[in-house]
C-alpha cells in the first residue's frame, strides 16, 4: 500500500485506533485509566471520564470503565476521537423529528445523515441513530438492517417483536427491495449492468474489500445508468444501484471494479467529495400487517445537497421499479 493510500483510507476514520497486548511481566497499572494515562501521556489526564462515556475503551473485547481491572495478560483498546472532545455534539449529526418519513404501531422508516452510526459503534457508543430513535419515540426499537456509518439514507426500524422478526426473515429471504443512488466517476458504456463478483477481505487493511476469483462471499448488485453528465470537463454518471446481497461495501466494490468508482470514496479511489454521494433512496416491501406492498422514497426535504444539484442539471431524476410483485 502506497502512504497516498494509506492517508485517504486513514481519513475516512473518526478515529486513531491504539492496541496494546498487555503482558504479566510489564504490568504497570491496576485499573483502566491508569493504564491509558500512562501510556498516552499527550492526552490531558482530566478529559478521561469524558472519553469513557464517550465510549471506545475495552479490555479483553469488552467495554471498560475506569476502574475495569488489567488482569494480564490481556487486550487494551481505545479509539481516540480525531475531534475535540468539546466539538463531539456537532460533529456527529443531529436528530430532529423530520427525519422519520414513516411510522405505524409496528414499523418506521426513518433517514439517517451520511456520517451517523446506525448504531452504537465500535469508537463511541454516544452518537447513533438508533439511539436518538429510542430516546425520542421512548420506547424499544430495533434495526435489523443497517447502513454504513458512510452512506445516507432511508432505513426501516421496528417497533414490535413481530415485525423484527418478520423483517429479519425478510431481509435473508432477500425481499425487501432497496434502491440506492451513487454518483460514480466516469460514464459507463452500458444501460444496464448485473454484477456476481464475490467479494474477500482485503489484505491492505481490515476494512477493506475487494472481487476475488476463488472463495469470499457472493455479491450480486443489479446497476441502472439513469444519467451522464460532465463535470469540470470530466464525465460523472448518476447510477440507480439495487443491491441483491449485503455484503460489506458491496455497492463501493462493485462500482470501482468496473472502473466507477463513487465520488467522495477515499476507500476505492473515488474523486473528493465532502461526503461519499452513494445514498439508500428507496425501500419496497410486502407490510405484512397492512397487507399490501409498500414503497417509500427519499422526501425532497432530506435529499442531501449533491443530489439536488444534480436534479437541477438533467432535470429530475426517477427510480425505475421492476414490475415484479413482491411476495
Amino acid at each position: 500500500m502506497t502512504e497516498i493510500e494509506r492517508d485517504r483510507i486513514q481519513s475516512s476514520f473518526f478515529s486513531r485506533y491504539w492496541v496494546w497486548h498487555v503482558a504479566a511481566e510489564n504490568q504497570h497499572a491496576a485499573t483502566c485509566i491508569e493504564e491509558l494515562a500512562r501510556r498516552l501521556e499527550h492526552i490531558d489526564p482530566g478529559s478521561w471520564s469524558e472519553r469513557f462515556a464517550l465510549g471506545g475503551i475495552y479490555v479483553a473485547g469488552a467495554p471498560a470503565h475506569p476502574d475495569t481491572p488489567i488482569l494480564a495478560p490481556c487486550k487494551l483498546e481505545y479509539y481516540e476521537p480525531k475531534f475535540a472532545l468539546s466539538e463531539a455534539e456537532s460533529f456527529y449529526p443531529q436528530f430532529s423529528p423530520e427525519m422519520i418519513v414513516y411510522m405505524d404501531e409496528d414499523l418506521g422508516i426513518a433517514y439517517k445523515p451520511a456520517g451517523l452510526p446506525t448504531t452504537a459503534a465500535r469508537d463511541q457508543q454516544r452518537f447513533n441513530l438508533a439511539g436518538y430513535l429510542r430516546a425520542h419515540l421512548a420506547r424499544a426499537v430495533h434495526t435489523p438492517s443497517r447502513l454504513d456509518t458512510a452512506v445516507a439514507g432511508l432505513l426501516i426500524f421496528s417497533l414490535s417483536d413481530r415485525m423484527n422478526r418478520y423483517l429479519q426473515k425478510a431481509y435473508e429471504k432477500r425481499s425487501i427491495e432497496k434502491y440506492y443512488l451513487c454518483e460514480v466517476g466516469g460514464v459507463p458504456a452500458w444501460q444496464e449492468l448485473d454484477i456476481t463478483h464475490a467479494l474477500g477481505r482485503d489484505r491492505r487493511h481490515a476494512v477493506l474489500r475487494r472481487v476475488v476469483e476463488e472463495g469470499g462471499d457472493l455479491a450480486h448488485t443489479k446497476i441502472l445508468l439513469l444519467k451522464s453528465y460532465n463535470h469540470n470537463l470530466e464525465g460523472r454518471a448518476l447510477l440507480q444501484v439495487k443491491p441483491l446481497t449485503g455484503r460489506t461495501h458491496q455497492i463501493r466494490v462493485h462500482c470501482a471494479a468496473e472502473g466507477l468508482p463513487i465520488v467522495g470514496d477515499p476507500l476505492y479511489g473515488g474523486a473528493q467529495a465532502q461526503e461519499l454521494r452513494l445514498l439508500s433512496y428507496a425501500l419496497r416491501f410486502h407490510h405484512p400487517y397492512k397487507q399490501r406492498e409498500v414503497e417509500f422514497e427519499l422526501p425532497l426535504a432530506l435529499r442531501p445537497e449533491w443530489l439536488q444539484d444534480i436534479e437541477q442539471r438533467v432535470g429530475g431524476v426517477s427510480i425505475v421499479y421492476p414490475t415484479k410483485e413482491i411476495r
